[in-house]
């Protein structure tokens, strides 16, 4: 598995990412440690470090970076910035299947298919369930979590968007009721025990 400042490296070799996104990503990521949820102390660069504090100055924009290893058949990972009251969002990252996917808004998705994923609208809530034996609960863009509309492209789309699905990413469990914690969720995938910082 790769560390965190390895993805972020990774990331900023992509050219499609916008690179504020990257800036956050790499500042959030780089101050994760290796145990979930617990963020060690930051070793940030001065340029990631400049930008999130400019991001912070400009208003009330949030930040949010993670990496799940399996949501469902799915893992991915990336990170943005977002301000839900200007309607505003700007994110994006890597995700891969790892069996075909049959149901929901990302059916047709093969294993082995998927190269990135960018945010297209920041939701004030949406319902889900992390199973289909699960009962619904509700996840809400707030301080702590964000619920996001993204889109998911594989090789050869170009900027042609196949799929279209909601996705939460959150500091806190949004599924307490069931075993473990599950803070990241794909519409029609699942949710995953994930590594997030968002501030």
């Amino acid at each position: 598995m790769k560390h965190f400042r390895e993805i972020s490296i990774d990331l900023i070799r992509r050219p499609w990412m916008p690179v504020m996104v990257l800036s956050m990503a790499f500042a959030t990521l780089a101050g994760c440690g290796s145990s979930k949820n617990s963020p060690t102390s930051p070793s940030y660069s001065v340029s990631a470090t400049t930008t999130a504090a400019l991001v912070r100055a400009e208003g009330s924009n949030q930040s949010f970076a993670f990496q799940a290893d399996n949501i469902g058949s799915i893992s991915m990972t990336g990170g943005g910035v977002f301000d839900l009251q200007a309607n505003f969002v700007r994110g994006g990252g890597d995700f891969r299947t790892s069996q075909d996917i049959t149901g929901g808004p990302l059916a047709g998705l093969k294993a082995g298919e998927g190269v990135r994923w960018s945010a297209e609208q920041v939701l004030p809530s949406s319902g889900f369930k992390c199973s289909a034996s699960d009962p619904a609960k509700t996840a809400v863009t707030d301080d702590n979590t964000v619920v996001l509309q993204v889109n998911f492209y594989r090789q050869g789309d170009g900027n042609t968007t196949p799929f279209t699905a909601k996705v939460f990413v959150s500091n806190e469990d949004e599924n307490p009721d069931d075993v473990g914690i599950q803070n990241v969720w794909i519409q029609g995938v699942g949710c995953d025990d994930a590594q997030v910082n968002l501030r």
